[in-house]
């Protein structure tokens, strides 16, 4: 999967969130850029059996790690068509809103350990009701695999989405 037409997806999805309500929880907006994201994939080239999930619960028995993560896209583990647990990922997404250095920092960690156990090829961060990405908190090593973007309305009420 290209890394790169998922961004953009991505990208649009976080600019179809409009209603100002969303932007006043991490949850609601959750909610609401999962649907914008899953209307969108549709559009994309996505590998056979893959998934978009909310929340989805990784076990430590399992996984090697113990994280809820807010979004992933995935192919379920087949063992006809994996190897192990860390095939078939393709995307983490974290989502903060108004993230602080500390809670940036946590999403930072838990995207660090998903790529480094389960060889999630792209993590996500992203800071709702915010211009600020926390671009410059994500660890050097793991620089080229974490993209940090943040979603706000302007002053007009319009979402933009940086990138840092």
């Amino acid at each position: 999967m290209d890394s790169k037409e998922l961004l953009n997806v991505i990208a649009a999805a976080l600019t179809s969130v409009t209603d100002p309500h969303y932007y006043e929880d991490e949850r609601g907006f959750q909610g609401e850029f999962y649907a914008q994201l899953r209307l969108r994939l549709r559009d994309l080239a996505m590998p056979e059996g893959a998934l978009l999930r909310e929340e989805y619960q990784k076990r430590l028995a399992e996984h090697g790690l113990r994280i809820r993560p807010d979004i992933i896209l995935h192919e379920p583990f087949d063992p006809g068509r994996h190897r192990g647990r860390d095939e078939g990922n393709h995307a983490v997404i974290e989502l903060k809103r108004r993230a602080t250095p500390g809670t940036a920092a946590d999403a930072f960690t838990n995207l660090v350990a998903m790529i480094d156990a389960l060889n999630y090829p792209l993590g996500v961060f992203i800071n709702i009701d915010s211009p600020k990405t926390w671009a410059e908190s994500v660890p050097e090593a793991h620089r080229a695999r974490i993209v940090c973007l943040a979603a706000h309305l302007d002053e007009n009420g319009e979402p933009l989405v940086v990138r840092g």
